[in-house]
């Protein structure tokens, strides 16, 4: 029995610590604590059973004053932002306005300048007015899908809505007086006794007492003119009824005049029906609205009516369609190109093969300066030997050399560029911001020591030309300069 009590294992003789610990620094190293010492040689208390916890905020006193916390309210009762819907499934085309269009083309018919392509882009995007939108309702891509939108369109001014509603309304508010004249006539103040009259809460205009005929018709008309972003029943919401004799009575002295209405051209005529607005609209409901009501496949519609749409996710469509066309304009430029190219006009690019595109108006030939007057010739060199050169850089002892300038513009032997300079007519003409930008990476000058000798590259110097043998020797200030065939034929002639 003793040999199994001695063979029992005793947990709390077991120590790991090393000899040099145990002499030195007197520290037992993984010797099991009882369970109940646990906690206390740090002098923390014992640790109190899960159960005998308080609820968090019971029996606490608030600190600082502040007033304990009340109860929360429901996630869900919380103030969320409005969700933006999504916009409508459709295909939006940017194009060219026709009318706008057709006035670029004869300005630039009737101008030697050249123009950029992109800046003529812009242009159009920059004025609402002068885009063309062709907009096409995408199909649905599988059956649990939404169905495909409708559109309804106003003939006379374009107004397109995927509501019938929105169409109806505007088409009654916008056109009605298209087809008939409103005309304001005397007639005598009305009879009777009124016990109130109603008032406009938002401007204090007096409508007239609530029994009156013409009283829902005068409700409409301030909704129609002053208040267009008001339903009519949140407009009702804001008359008061007064029961004041004497606002009564300004009423009744107010009510000698009302508006008739005619049909157009027939206001001054003898006999005319006259017809109050209720009977106007109501004819002009049977008679006119069906036929200015249009429900296309495809919208074309002008970007300034399309924002003013009522329908958001079509408005939102529209804009993303033109924002995306601002950062890089490769539908308008498109349909600008194949319309110049129908009208004539001549294209080219700058520099280079990947240059900026060029419209104008003017074919370029090749300058003839042998068969040409001295004053010609010479300003035709000095183009030549200075692209892109501008106003300021033109010789003073030449007073008409502007003029025998211009002369070359207009018969098409010189490039003048929107933004006043001017170059050779070449495959490619230089054109100034890039073709200054190129060739000053090519902008060497070395100073060679002791006999004082400079050596500079042309700042519009973008290939390397050699000099023929013996030119070693020249003395300073001597050029010469030799013409070498260069597979790129944007490269300039260098001067050395």
């Amino acid at each position: 029995m003793s040999e199994e009590n001695g063979n029992i294992l005793d947990l709390g003789s077991f120590d790991f610590t090393p000899a040099w610990a145990k002499t030195d620094a007197k520290v037992n190293v993984g010797k099991i604590r009882p369970e109940g010492d646990r906690g206390t040689e740090r002098g923390d208390r014992p640790r109190k059973p899960f159960g005998d916890r308080k609820p968090f905020g019971d029996g606490r006193r608030p600190q600082g004053g502040r007033k304990p916390f009340g109860p929360r309210k429901p996630f869900g009762d919380r103030p969320r932002f409005e969700e933006r819907p999504r916009p409508l499934a459709c295909e939006v085309k940017v194009l060219p306005e026709t009318k706008a269009l057709g006035t670029i083309i004869r300005k630039l018919q009737g101008d030697a300048h050249a123009y950029k392509l992109k800046d003529l882009a812009y242009f159009f995007l920059d004025n609402p007015q002068s885009v063309l939108l062709k907009i096409t309702p995408k199909a649905p891509e599988s059956s649990n899908a939404q169905a495909a939108a409708t559109f309804f369109q106003c003939k006379a001014c374009g107004f397109a809505s995927t509501r019938e509603e929105d169409v109806l309304a505007h088409a009654l508010a916008a056109h009605l007086g298209d087809y008939y004249d409103a005309k304001e006539i005397e007639c005598e103040p009305p009879k009777g006794n009124f016990n109130c009259v109603a008032k406009c809460g938002l401007s204090g205009v007096l409508l007239g007492p609530p029994n009156i005929h013409e009283f829902n018709a005068t409700v409409r008309e301030m909704v129609r003119t002053r208040y267009p972003e008001m339903s009519e029943e949140q407009y009702r919401a804001h008359i008061e009824m007064v029961r004041d004799a004497d606002a009564i009575e300004e009423w009744r002295k107010g009510a000698t005049k009302k508006t008739v209405f005619f049909a157009k051209g027939q206001a001054e005529v003898e006999g005319a029906a006259q017809l109050t607005r209720e009977q106007a609209e109501g004819e002009f409901r049977r008679t006119i609205l069906p036929s200015l009501l249009e429900r296309p496949k495809s919208l074309m519609i002008t970007a300034d009516v399309a924002q003013k749409s009522p329908v958001k996710p079509l408005v939102w469509a529209v804009n993303d369609a033109i924002q995306a066309e601002r950062r890089a304009p490769a539908a308008m430029c498109f349909a600008l190109r194949g319309a110049f190219h129908h009208r004539k006009l001549h294209f080219f690019r700058a520099n280079d093969a990947r240059g900026p595109e060029f419209v104008t108006g003017v074919e370029y030939k090749p300058f003839d300066a042998a068969h040409a007057i001295p004053e010609l010739a010479r300003a035709a060199t000095f183009v030549a030997e200075n692209p892109c050169c501008d106003k300021s850089e033109f010789p003073a002892d030449d007073p008409e050399f502007e003029q025998h300038l211009n002369w070359l513009v207009t018969t098409g032997h010189v490039v003048a560029f929107t933004n006043g300079v001017f170059s050779a007519v070449e495959k490619f003409p230089k054109y100034g911001p890039q073709w200054k930008k190129r060739g000053m990476k090519g902008k060497k000058v070395e100073v060679e020591g002791g006999g004082g000798e400079r050596k500079e590259e042309t700042p519009c110097s973008t290939s390397t030309s050699k000099l023929e043998p013996g030119e070693k020797g020249l003395e300073a200030g001597e050029k010469v300069v030799k013409e070498e065939e260069v597979k790129d034929e944007t490269a300039p002639v260098v001067a050395e």
